[in-house]
């Protein structure tokens, strides 16, 4: 006999609960230490982790799971702020890539250390290492299954 699933409702309003707290937390340390927020930091990890470096703003958005509009718009901002810069196409000269300046790639590199720091603070006082591991394939798993998983 197996035990009854919690109700759906909860449990989505946990996850997203959880997902909304860890946010909050790191977006505010980020921040804090580097003047950088959150927002920002997605697509600039996106961009340092691509194949080449440089991604056209429909890859990016496809990345994060935005809208090309929206995604537009926070590259704006971030180019704004001298973290990425836009420059032509090789392949469509009617097109642009955007890539990290070298300040951005600065900015993220320390970023991504406060960032893996707030992380391992909240997984590690919770979690065991295999647990961890266990719940990130079965959030993977849920993400395929909804056909929102990582795009190739």
């Amino acid at each position: 006999m197996s035990a009854t699933p919690p109700s759906r409702i909860e449990w989505l309003s946990d996850l997203v609960h959880l997902e909304i707290t860890l946010w909050n937390r790191i977006d505010a340390s980020l921040r804090e230490k580097h003047d950088l927020p959150l927002a920002f930091f997605w697509p600039l990890y996106v961009l340092d982790h691509s194949r080449d470096g440089s991604l056209r703003v429909g890859e990016v958005a496809r990345a994060l799971g935005l809208t090309v509009g929206g995604t537009s718009k926070i590259v704006d901002r971030i180019e704004n702020a001298g973290l990425l810069r836009r420059e032509p196409d090789a392949a469509d000269r009617r097109a642009s890539r955007v890539v990290l300046t070298d300040e951005g790639r600065r900015k993220l590199g320390a970023a991504s250390e406060t960032y893996e720091t707030e992380m391992t603070a909240v997984l590690d006082a919770a979690l065991s290492a295999d647990q961890q591991r266990r719940m990130h394939s079965l959030v993977k798993r849920l993400l395929d299954a909804t056909g929102a998983g990582k795009p190739a």
